[in-house]
């Protein structure tokens, strides 16, 4: 004959509550799809993201980023990091230090905008590129570096 409150019959044991035997499943459940969705983001995060340009030691950015779509009065230079100069050349044209005035050259960012007087007073329809050679001011040590990207203009 069985207990009152016995699961099994066997009277020894105490019942297991099923609220509780619920909440076990509930949490289970629950931790497996908080994973699963966890997982989707993580793919859909890094899914088709182009990987960022490798800069090589002293140049943090470039303007525009290589391979961008911009209108043809757009700046074109690059951010260096403290303790650079550069020399920059867009299309074949070397651009006097006097026209790179679209940045803060103190805070090492060093731009061009074409326009009216300017050595380019529009950046050509199609594809456009630029070359930058930097030269350290401060550690004589380091070495200058060249560096090349391509957008295009419309």
């Amino acid at each position: 004959m069985r207990r009152a409150g016995s699961q099994n019959g066997s009277g020894d044991d105490p019942p297991t509550p099923w609220a509780l035997r619920r909440g076990v499943s509930v949490v289970i459940t629950l931790g497996a799809l908080v994973a699963a969705v966890g997982v989707v983001f993580a793919v859909w995060l890094t899914r088709g993201s182009e990987p960022r340009p490798v800069y090589p030691t002293g140049l943090q950015a470039v303007t525009p980023v290589p391979g961008a779509q911009v209108p043809h009065q757009s700046p074109v230079g690059a951010r260096l990091e403290a303790g650079w100069k550069l020399t920059l050349v867009i299309n074949g044209t070397t651009i006097p230090a006097g026209q790179l005035d679209a940045g803060t050259t103190q805070l090492g960012e060093y731009f061009f905008s074409p326009g009216d007087g300017k050595v380019i007073e529009k950046l050509r329809s199609g594809r456009s590129c630029a070359r930058l050679t930097a030269t350290p001011t401060i550690d004589t040590e380091a070495a200058d570096f060249t560096y090349e990207w391509c957008f295009t203009t419309f």
